[in-house]
């Protein structure tokens, strides 16, 4: 990150908002993100993220600011009522699903740290799941993950995903009967007595077959509280149906994100997770090889050339006997003489099924395009 570092001085009641790509240090005295408390590590707020320090003592950090980042002091909290509110109606509940829906740039993903934070500080048992495909925190894009969460954290990609699965595409329009039945494995993977379940989903609401969608979702996985954030279409989709749902605000400080913000955040997730790659030839003798969307495996001995052509520098998914993700790549070749297909990747174990994606990449995390027509 290019900046010069500064010393901020910020009085108590007050917030410190920070819009990436930022980093920031507490230096002295005392304060929170969404319920966090801070301790000396520096923190790091990617672009097209925003970070609301409150500060509970007088307290001083060293700030860097990238650029087109932003630095503002406001007064009080920018958490909003009814967040605390969905907070204390979670911690009564005490246990079951709870799942957040809202269109994009709402402040979904803020929510649920905000709500696992404030549980955990109840000491309660907490696991996410991060089901927005195209910018989850808690693995590459094109896929979703679970987490058990013990700690409060500043953000979710703080938290270690204890399962993957891979989707392949970064939107649910083309997917949306997979992605229900993989957050359904998800949740099902965490649901036990005592825990509370928080469901991260996508921001595609507008429209009847987003609603029918997140109507359809709603349906599998019964949620014992279903909260709405912001957005028109958000009310209708909560009156449908007999469920216990709350609405909540946005907070005033929420920023739309620009295309090239999204584009950067996803960068920046296909990176995490190629870092360390290198070229890799793996066999496909007992390893299946499919296609995100398709139900039946390919054959390689079928393909057309001009095909398998095309199927190059897409994602792929390197799957476990289970199905679960264990680390994504690039595809670089299918060598369909030597029965082996090369890879950018950081895979060391042999995958049960590798599985091809709709996005193209480049072994720097960029985005090419698709395989097929959007």
């Amino acid at each position: 990150m290019i900046g010069t570092a500064r010393t901020i001085h910020v009085k108590a009641g007050r917030t410190l908002l920070i819009a990436g790509p930022a980093s920031f240090q507490l230096i002295e005295g005392e304060a929170s993100v969404l319920g966090a408390s801070l301790d000396l590590s520096r923190n790091t707020v990617a672009r097209g993220k925003q970070a609301p320090i409150e500060i509970r003592t007088s307290s001083s950090f060293n700030i860097i600011l990238g650029e087109e980042a932003s630095l503002e002091e406001l007064d009080g909290s920018t958490i909003p009522l009814s967040w605390r509110e969905a907070a204390s109606a979670l911690a009564e509940i005490g246990e079951g699903i709870t799942v957040v829906i809202g269109g994009a740039d709402t402040g979904k993903t803020t929510l649920c740290t905000f709500l696992s934070n404030s549980l955990i500080l109840k000491n309660r048992q907490v696991a996410i799941v991060d089901a927005d495909i195209g910018q989850t925190d808690l693995g590459p894009p094109t896929t979703m993950a679970a987490a058990e969460v013990t700690a409060s954290v500043v953000n979710l990609s703080q938290v270690k995903p204890s399962e993957r699965l891979f989707i392949g595409l970064t939107s649910p329009g083309h997917a949306k009967g997979k992605v229900i039945r993989s957050i359904k494995r998800l949740v099902e993977c965490h649901t036990k007595p005592g825990k509370m379940v928080i469901v991260n989903t996508d921001g595609w609401i507008e429209g009847n077959e987003a609603a029918l969608y997140k109507l359809q979702m709603l349906d599998e996985l019964q949620p014992d509280i279903t909260l709405g954030i912001g957005g028109n279409e958000t009310p209708s989709i909560l009156q449908t149906g007999n469920r216990t749902t709350l609405p909540v605000g946005s907070p005033d400080i929420i920023r739309e994100r620009t295309r090239i913000d999204r584009r950067e955040l996803r960068v920046l997730g296909y990176r995490r997770y190629l870092a360390g790659a290198s070229l890799r030839t793996l066999r496909l003798d007992g390893v299946r090889l499919r296609y995100c969307l398709a139900p039946n495996d390919l054959d390689l001995r079928v393909i057309p050339r001009l095909q398998l052509e095309n199927l190059k520098d897409a994602i792929v998914g390197f799957l476990d006997a289970s199905g679960f993700l264990q680390e994504i790549g690039v595809l670089k070749d299918l060598v369909r003489s030597a029965k082996t297909v090369k890879v950018w990747s950081r895979i060391s174990d042999t995958p049960s099924t590798i599985e091809i994606g709709d996005v193209k990449l480049n072994n720097e995390g960029r985005e090419l395009g698709h395989l097929w027509p959007q």
